[in-house]
């Protein structure tokens, strides 16, 4: 978001590449007379546009200087607890554009939806979603906005929609499910055969004909081992795979649909929880700030989402509802997120990312109330420019009025040390 200084409206705007710079990095020397924007690339030359339209005819004389703090700067949209029309999608990777976010991760799938058609299997769509020319639409507008779409299959837990829909992907294929009504974590999970890889494999060799990004997310998280460990097949099963117990099952299987993405030249990512997740896979370390050391210690490359400071669907204060007490993020603790990054481990710390899980957020309106001031505040986390909080909330009004968001919020009282 723009700060003030002394400004000019020059009326002339010249552009350089410059190989030195990197890749999203820019420079604005502004006179009197002109504006020259140096980059280092399509990218930088973007967010050095960016800036201009955001400061508007406030562009300070001098130099500014500028490259993000992080190469993944993302936001995760849930659409499988929830369905987004296309039109929100495309409104919010122009949101994300315009506060310099370069990645949108779609949720596609859950325990109460799959939103992306299979040609092979076509039952697993049977319900809302979207059309696979909608998805091209989707991705192409957000490449042109320097925005990649990462894709989120979820694997081999929060699967209650593949398994009403093929139930022979479940440990008891004789027991028919519905697509899950409720929210929380779901007993049912995939079974351990290779007929159920094959499927799997199937559908992301198909998700990867539509989304052309690096990045595919396999999910991995809250795979309870219940049905494994009660199942008789399921036990069978784990004795021929050698594996200890039902307990190292979900570890077997995210290693398999990672060694297949990977075979299809792309990198998994997964959701981490503890050290037993997929080789060469990026880690999302959502439970705590303390993850993401470890995970790149552990060797992974790591995206921190952290979810008292990332989750952007919990309330900003304490009210009635389904969020526990601990579960609320004001907006200053957005803004004072400080993301670490360990020194001398194997992995790196890719970025940050901030996440929209829509159980409760049923509408894209919900979402927008949800995600703004907040996106605002992880923007300046993001790229590395987060400081003076008083100085944000400053800007902050009239950021929002330019465009179009919340201009009905209201200010809060700021006091120090409540991060």
């Amino acid at each position: 978001m723009p700060r003030g200084g002394p400004t000019a409206a020059p009326q002339v705007l010249r552009v350089h590449h410059d190989a030195t710079f990197g890749p999203e990095a820019y420079r604005l020397d502004v006179s009197t007379a002109e504006v020259v924007l140096t980059a280092g690339g399509p990218a930088g030359e973007r967010y050095g546009r960016t800036t201009l339209d955001a400061l508007g005819a406030d562009v300070p004389l001098g130099t500014i200087v500028d490259a993000p703090r992080f190469p993944w700067r993302g936001v995760m949209l849930d659409v499988a607890r929830h369905f987004m029309p296309v039109e929100f999608l495309l409104r919010l990777v122009d949101l994300l554009a315009a506060h310099k976010l370069n990645v949108l991760q779609l949720h596609l799938t859950d325990d109460q939806g799959w939103r992306l058609p299979v040609e092979r299997y076509p039952r697993l769509a049977s319900g809302e979603h979207y059309a696979l020319d909608d998805l091209r639409r989707v991705v192409e507008h957000a490449a042109g906005q320097g925005v990649t779409v990462v894709p989120e299959i979820g694997l081999p837990g929060h699967v209650q929609a593949a398994l009403a829909a093929y139930p022979e992907l479940g440990n008891d294929p004789d027991r028919p499910l519905e697509v899950w009504r409720s929210w929380g974590i779901s007993p049912h999970t995939l079974n351990l055969e290779e007929s159920t890889l094959d499927f799997f494999r199937h559908v992301l060799d198909e998700l990867v004909e539509v989304f052309p990004a690096e990045h595919v997310h396999l999910g991995g998280d809250e795979c309870l081992p219940d049905e494994w460990a009660t199942t008789p097949r399921a036990r069978e099963r784990i004795a021929e795979l050698g594996l200890a117990g039902p307990h190292e099952a979900r570890a077997w299987f995210s290693a398999r649909m990672a060694a297949h993405v990977r075979s299809l030249g792309r990198t998994p990512v997964y959701w981490y929880e503890k050290a037993d997740g997929p080789p060469g896979a990026v880690a999302m370390t959502w439970l705590d700030e303390d993850s993401g050391a470890a995970a790149a210690f552990a060797g992974h490359d790591v995206v921190l989402t952290p979810h008292l400071r990332t989750y952007l669907d919990y309330p900003t204060r304490l009210e009635p509802g389904p969020f526990a007490p601990d579960r609320v993020l004001p907006l200053e603790n957005v803004y004072t997120f400080d993301p670490p990054t360990p020194h001398g481990a194997p992995g790196r710390v890719l970025g940050v990312q901030a996440q929209l899980w829509t159980e409760y957020l049923p509408t894209p309106a919900d979402v927008e109330r949800r995600a703004f001031p907040r996106l605002c505040a992880f923007a300046e986390v993001a790229w590395g420019t987060a400081g003076d909080y008083p100085d944000f909330l400053a800007r902050l009004r009239a950021h929002l009025a330019r465009l179009g968001l919340n201009t009905e919020w209201k200010e809060p009282p700021w006091q120090p040390g409540r991060a």
